[in-house]
């Protein structure tokens, strides 16, 4: 059936909209959004995602400080196509100006939180990048994504508290990804296919910020710190000429205390240029744990599997600490204060173990 935006010259298939080229029950389209307070106080993530095969848009939205996080799920059907309404009962996203303005919103529901803020983009986006991993002629996974990262003004509330949120105290960053990839639909075991692939068993994902450039880079490996994949890229701000570079390795040295719990990260940034940047991370009080929205699955559920009409769940860690809550344990997206030459920044250090 034609949607709303079948009557724009965007077609990239033979079908409608509504259609995706591939018939993987895993393929997705979604974003992710991290916002993070300077102080280290709080720290808010969304992420809303379409499932056409599934006939399914699904997202969260986790509240994170200090000493509790509040989780807030939904999930709907896709009617007639409509993928291009980013609304699920109380969540919502908007793009106000593509590439520059969204507006995030979290209205009244039954966890204690909402909110209704704009990320305002502040540097270019990086170049999109593509991924793809075959196992014997199965796609392990295979999609794009690019990152991108600004700053937030608007306002939050939790139990009441209300929260104004400015530009020069809230950085974000966000992740724009579509294709195939495991942990959507389909629960499975994959783990003989990561060990095939050469694909490692751990990972380390980072998106941080300072005032002349942006970092992200995406590294997979073994327990034992051994390499298996390694994607990187840097954008300069406008006033450092706004390039993008690659990044051909990092070299890292991450501390952690007992029960692997994260505390630093120094790491040489190998620039394809031959330029080394040495960037210092610092975790800050705030730690988010995105099982709270499905990643990893939580009560047998996983990103894109059908719930009904229409299900909101969500609870209350209190402490999310994992050490203390295992229900937590998972991939831990930690606040980071980002040094490099003199420039002090914010931004994500995301590992699948720790607290």
């Amino acid at each position: 059936m034609p949607t709303r935006l079948d009557d724009a010259l965007i077609h990239q298939n033979y079908g409608t909209l509504e259609h995706v080229v591939d018939d993987d029950p895993r393929w997705f389209d979604r974003f992710y959004f991290n916002l993070q307070a300077v102080d280290g106080s709080l720290s808010i993530a969304q992420g809303i995602g379409v499932y056409p095969n599934m006939r399914v848009m699904d997202g969260f939205s986790l509240v994170c400080t200090p000493e509790f996080q509040i989780n807030v799920r939904a999930s709907r059907e896709l009617v007639n196509g409509n993928r291009g309404e980013m609304d699920i009962g109380p969540l919502h996203a908007e793009i106000l100006e593509p590439m520059k303005r969204w507006r995030f919103r979290l209205d009244e529901n039954a966890y204690g939180v909402r909110y209704d803020f704009d990320y305002i983009a502040n540097f270019q986006p990086l170049d999109p990048l593509r991924l793809v991993s075959m196992v014997e002629g199965r796609r392990v996974w295979d999609w794009t994504h690019f990152g991108h990262v600004g700053r937030v003004e608007g306002w939050a509330e939790i139990d009441g508290r209300r929260i104004e949120l400015t530009q020069d105290r809230h950085w974000a960053i966000r992740d724009r990804s579509w294709g195939v990839r495991p942990g959507i639909a389909v629960i499975e075991d994959t783990s003989a296919w990561f060990r095939q692939a050469n694909w490692g068993s751990r990972y380390n994902w980072v998106c941080v910020q300072l005032e002349s450039f942006y970092l992200w880079y995406f590294q997979t490996h073994e327990a034992d710190g051994t390499e298996r994949f390694f994607e990187g890229l840097i954008r300069w701000s406008d006033a450092a000429g706004g390039a993008q570079e690659k990044v051909d390795k990092v070299v890292r040295k991450v501390d952690f205390a007992e029960c692997e719990h994260f505390l630093n990260a120094a790491v040489e940034v190998h620039l394809a240029s031959g330029r080394v940047l040495n960037v210092n991370m610092r975790r800050l009080p705030t730690s988010l744990h995105l099982r709270g929205g499905n990643y990893g699955g939580l009560d047998g559920i996983i990103h894109g599997m059908r719930q009904g009409a229409l299900k909101i769940a969500g609870e209350r860690w209190e402490p999310s600490d994992s050490r203390r809550n295992p229900v937590s344990l998972g991939i831990q997206e930690h606040v980071v204060e980002v040094s490099c030459d003199g420039e002090r920044g914010y931004g994500i250090f995301e590992i699948p173990f720790g607290s």
